[in-house]
């Protein structure tokens, strides 16, 4: 009983993060008040890996889970002080495998929840942000400081479409399509839901020089709750939530630093993750790599921990950046 119940936490807690609305950002997760100086447009590509392995009692497997999405978004810029942009989530999937036993290599339950589950959805998540710059002071080489306000939205739309597997049972649905007909007790979630609506808002401040490159942000979300009938996947966040990032060159083409979002939307505020009572915890804040020696462009790659511990799982997010 007490794996059936291990396992069902796992099942019941397979859903999203907060989602957010994305500014245009040098930092993941923390929108930036700079305003691009050498093209009018950013664009965004954002790849993300997670991956967990949650030990198991003695005598019993360990649950391995794990999700990819893959992201895309740009941010125009209008005159000299104002930005709009957008992004979307173009594919999502997971999989978690629950634990067997060491001994026999059987499944420690009969269950459903013991079956391998797998879940993808395309096209979800669309954002679209903007804000305003009415104090800068920079160079030509765009060093210097600026102050932003901005905000963001994302209607509750459904996902295009997708589909979800439990051991030898399938269902599909999405914005055209209702899901067939098995139990939604089954699978213990519905990923066809129509997604949170969320507001942001908040104050940017941008700082940049030729080593030294800084962001912060005050961010105010608001994410629905959805209807009690039928819930979205995603969970829900309310308040204000600091936000700041920062990295030192170290050569020309490559600097370390750290980005920090708090308790508000991640980069990856949509992703499939699963969820474990007393394991997993908020992540807030990650350790970063940037590659690339154009201003306003490059790879950023950051390395966080859902469960704190590092050799228990990890997450990376990959994101390209480019102007023109």
């Amino acid at each position: 009983m007490r794996y059936e119940l291990y396992l069902a936490s796992v099942a019941v807690c397979v859903a999203a993060t907060s989602a957010g609305a994305q500014l245009s950002s040098d930092f993941p997760g923390v929108p930036r008040a700079a305003i691009s100086v050498s093209g009018s447009i950013q664009g965004r590509n954002a790849f993300t890996i997670t991956g967990f392995k949650l030990p198991g009692a003695a005598g019993v497997g360990d649950t391995l889970a794990g999700g990819l999405r893959y992201t895309f978004g740009q941010s125009f810029r209008i005159a000299s002080d104002f930005e709009i942009g957008f992004d979307v989530t173009l594919f999502d999937g997971s999989a978690m495998q629950p634990p067997k036993a060491a001994s026999t290599g059987t499944t420690t339950t009969s269950s459903a929840l013991a079956d391998t589950y797998m879940r993808a959805l395309t096209a979800y998540g669309f954002r679209v942000g903007g804000k305003w710059r009415p104090i800068s002071a920079l160079d030509p080489d765009g060093n210097g400081y600026q102050l932003a306000v901005g905000g963001g939205y994302q209607p509750a739309v459904k996902a295009l479409w997708g589909i979800e597997k439990q051991g030898d049972s399938t269902r599909m649905g999405g914005q055209f399509q209702d899901k067939q007909s098995v139990s939604s007790s089954f699978f213990h979630s519905n990923p066809f839901a129509k997604i949170n609506s969320n507001t942001m808002l908040g104050v940017m401040g941008s700082y940049r020089s030729k080593r030294i490159m800084a962001d912060a942000a005050l961010m105010s979300e608001s994410v629905t709750e959805g209807s009690t009938t039928d819930p979205s996947p995603l969970a829900v966040f309310k308040g204000v939530s600091p936000r700041a990032g920062a990295s030192f060159k170290l050569t020309p083409g490559f600097a370390v630093g750290a980005s920090y979002w708090g308790s508000g939307s991640p980069p990856w505020y949509d992703q499939v993750t699963v969820g474990m009572p007393g394991k997993l915890k908020n992540e807030n804040f990650g350790f970063l790599l940037q590659f690339g020696s154009d201003p306003e462009s490059g790879l950023d790659i950051v390395y966080s921990s859902p469960t704190g511990k590092w050799g228990e799982s990890g997450r990376l997010y990959f994101r390209s950046r480019s102007t023109h």
